[in-house]
């Protein structure tokens, strides 16, 4: 009765919808022809996903096509329409915007699928030698059914590429589909000339490119991906670039009337033609979005490398693998010393050069810090990300942020951090929407009183107003930002030092949730505290306080970041990651730090390029928008409902007894 009832309103409707030439298209074309209606066929676009469409990577792009589609040359569709009939000369905005899509291309490796490792390069032996690259393809590709090939087979195209150069070496590249097991190529490898190289290697595509002159293909997308390179192209079929002056074209298509340059024939089919989605924020999105998110996705080494992940406590072991989804959940693996020393567990799960290592913080495993330096593994670091959560970590709340660090980690200024690169190196005068989503993120953290830990009541506070309201943040004290950033100043001595420096502030007092709660160390008697501090605030909110107060005085603490958000001055006694840059009053100096950057340069860097997000809602990965609109929801129904509060304040409680059992196997 289901399928009836959707036949009937399929056949109201008159709107047919099928998946390019495979059934769903057919059965689609069909019942177009027979019915009459619309018809739309759709097909994955040009920059597909982060892995294999086989594998269920979750897909970034979609075409949809009401004429034909794409890679069908035997009939018109809608791209060949647009690349037929669009007027590029008048339209300088989209050809601006395909130029810079293209470059971005190049410098990120964004390709169709984008799971493969880069190039090594000592890949190819002789640096000089001029190099011609023959692309095979899936058999049964349906773009090979209808790509207009006029009988020629592979052989017939490698053929070619070795008459036609003869004083280049000729290499063959193997679908990315093959080498995963999941389909058969177009060619048996046993049948290809002797003085062909075969490259086997799942690697980049456009990274590989880069190393040839010519390729030659049948209808495959890497042909047109080789163009974005600056490579020469031979086209033995029809596919959609083809037939517009760009390519060397053996099949002739006599629809296709004009002379385009590449810029507009990728305008045409990656911008115009495609639509595009986020799959991991569930929004309509852009090329440059896909682009941006699919970049910072991308690892080095291929997702089926192992992971070994170095002093994560028991806890944290489901909550960090939505952050690495990137690796299938059987090669994550942690190591707990309980069973053996870190370095023979790790051997044994078969640690190696193709493996990746990631610790926790600033903890050291000397060991294994040896073995990675011997045999050239690189180390990565993770802690958690500034918007984190609503609950305190120490409570074993579920964190919506991590940053991973390959360099150091953004609290230690010991030694530089990828954080401390971006800001350092990262060229913000060339990213303007980089810029107006910093100044946007803002504003949104400001309006819905966005902190690290969210967890606070909402108060509105009244202080003096004849004089300066200075906050000084209280820490952990055996926290890793003090030891390494702070000397391991105390928090009474930031306390007595504000004091005697300005005695004329009215000093508020803030200590650490984490201290308050009894999980961690760095409480001042309350009595003492006084001798150094005018009033002592503890429950409210850190957004709340930082409405209220003139400036913040801290020696690592995030909320001096947070300060410079709300637009105060802030002054730093050690060497936190916001310090150094023009924006704080500082005690301590790092050399490294020589560039003055404005606030939003700050936002954009710490919030929205260092961080991974996932959402407290899907649990995939997600941006920085996205988090906070959903922990503003989270905290709304929180303030709102009783029931939710003492639910709230219970499993903290349990969260607590649990990690002190923890504590006792660690």
């Amino acid at each position: 009765m289901y399928y009836l009832t959707n036949i009937r309103s399929l056949l109201t409707t008159k709107n047919f919808k099928g998946w390019g030439r495979k059934k769903t298209g057919r059965f689609a074309v069909w019942c177009h022809k027979i019915f009459g209606g619309t018809l739309n066929l759709q097909e994955d676009g040009f920059i597909r996903s982060l892995g294999l469409g086989v594998d269920g990577s979750p897909s970034f792009s979609l075409v949809e096509d009401d004429v034909g589609i794409y890679y069908d040359a035997t009939v018109p569709s809608r791209l060949e329409n647009i690349l037929n009939s669009y007027d590029f000369s008048s339209d300088l905005l989209l050809l601006k915007d395909a130029r810079k899509a293209i470059e971005l291309i190049k410098q990120y490796h964004i390709s169709k699928y984008n799971n493969a490792p880069d190039i090594s390069e000592d890949f190819f032996v002789n640096e000089n030698e001029k190099r011609v690259l023959v692309i095979a393809q899936t058999a049964g590709d349906t773009s090979l059914e209808y790509g207009m090939l006029d009988s020629f087979t592979t052989e017939d195209m490698i053929r070619s590429a070795i008459e036609e150069n003869p004083d280049a070496k000729v290499y063959i590249k193997i679908h990315p589909d093959v080498l995963s097991g999941k389909k058969v190529s177009d060619i048996d490898p046993s049948t290809i000339d002797k003085r062909c190289t075969i490259i086997t290697e799942n690697v980049n595509s456009i990274s590989l490119l880069k190393h040839f002159t010519k390729v030659y293909t049948k209808t495959s997308q890497m042909g047109f991906e080789a163009l974005l390179v600056g490579c020469e192209c031979v086209c033995f079929g029809m596919p959609f670039y083809a037939g517009w002056g760009i390519t060397t074209d053996k099949s002739k298509c006599e629809r296709r009337i004009r002379t385009l340059s590449v810029e507009e024939v990728f305008a045409a089919a990656y911008i115009l033609y495609t639509r595009y989605y986020n799959p991991y924020t569930n929004k309509p999105s852009d090329i440059f979005d896909t682009i941006e998110t699919i970049s910072k996705l991308k690892k080095e080494n291929t997702i089926d490398n192992k992971a070994y992940f170095f002093g994560f406590s028991r806890w944290k072991h489901g909550f960090i693998r939505p952050f690495f989804s990137e690796y299938d959940p059987k090669y994550i693996c942690f190591i707990n010393p309980i069973l053996s020393t870190h370095l023979k567990l790790a051997l044994k799960k078969g640690l190696g050069q193709d493996s990746q290592i990631y610790f926790w913080g600033r903890k050291s495993f000397p060991e294994i810090e040896k073995f990675a330096e011997e045999n050239g593994i690189k180390i990565f670091r993770v802690e958690d990300g500034f918007i984190r959560s609503v609950g305190l970590g120490s409570d074993l709340t579920q964190p919506y942020s991590q940053v991973i660090d390959k360099r150091g980690i953004y609290f230690d200024p010991t030694q530089e951090s990828d954080l401390e690169n971006l800001l350092q190196n990262y060229d913000f005068d060339n990213d303007k929407e980089l810029l107006q989503r910093a100044s946007a993120l803002k504003e949104e953290i400001v309006k819905n009183k966005i902190s690290k830990y969210n967890s606070d009541a909402v108060k509105a506070l009244n202080f003096p107003k004849d004089k300066t309201v200075a906050l000084v943040t209280g820490q952990v004290e055996d926290d890793a930002s003090i030891r390494f950033g702070a000397n391991g100043m105390t928090n009474l001595e930031l306390l007595q030092t504000v004091k005697k420096k300005y005695p004329d502030r009215y000093i508020i007092f803030k200590p650490h949730p984490d201290v308050l709660s009894g999980n961690r160390v760095g409480n001042i008697p309350q009595e003492e505290a006084l001798n150094y501090c005018d009033e002592i605030v503890s429950d409210i909110s850190m957004a709340s306080v930082l409405e209220a107060v003139d400036e913040v005085h801290t020696l690592t603490s995030l909320t001096g970041f947070e300060g410079l958000v709300y637009g105060k001055k802030v002054y730093t006694y050690g060497m936190p990651f916001y310090a150094g840059w023009g924006l704080t009053i500082d005690e301590r100096n790092c050399e490294r730090r020589t560039r003055v950057l404005t606030l939003e340069q700050l936002i954009a860097a710490t919030y929205l390029r260092y961080p991974r997000y996932i959402s407290p809602k899907t649990k995939k990965l997600c941006e920085a928008e996205d988090v906070i609109k959903e922990l503003k929801e989270q905290k709304d129904a929180l303030e709102s409902s009783v029931l939710l509060r003492i639910k709230f304040k219970f499993y903290s409680y349990l969260s607590r007894i649990s990690q002190k059992l923890l504590s006792l196997v660690a």
